[in-house]
């Protein structure tokens, strides 16, 4: 039996065809910016977290005494 939705022509098509000015997103991007750093807010009060000194302000005057 048929199936009556089956449009080869409107499947899944593995090499997408590429429309004039359309971007290519397996293209590597050369000019990547990174968005700035924000402030640390986890639960860390001092701490290096991937070879970055964070730690929480809010934590570190509630615990100073303890540090």
């Amino acid at each position: 039996m048929v199936n009556p939705r089956y449009r080869p022509f409107n499947g899944n098509s593995r090499k997408p065809i590429k429309k004039q000015g359309e971007v290519v997103l397996s293209e590597t991007k050369k000019d990547f910016v990174y968005p700035p750093k924000e402030t640390y807010i986890g639960s860390h009060i001092k701490s290096d977290l991937a070879g970055e000194p964070v730690s929480n302000e809010s934590y570190e005057k509630y615990y100073k005494d303890l540090i």
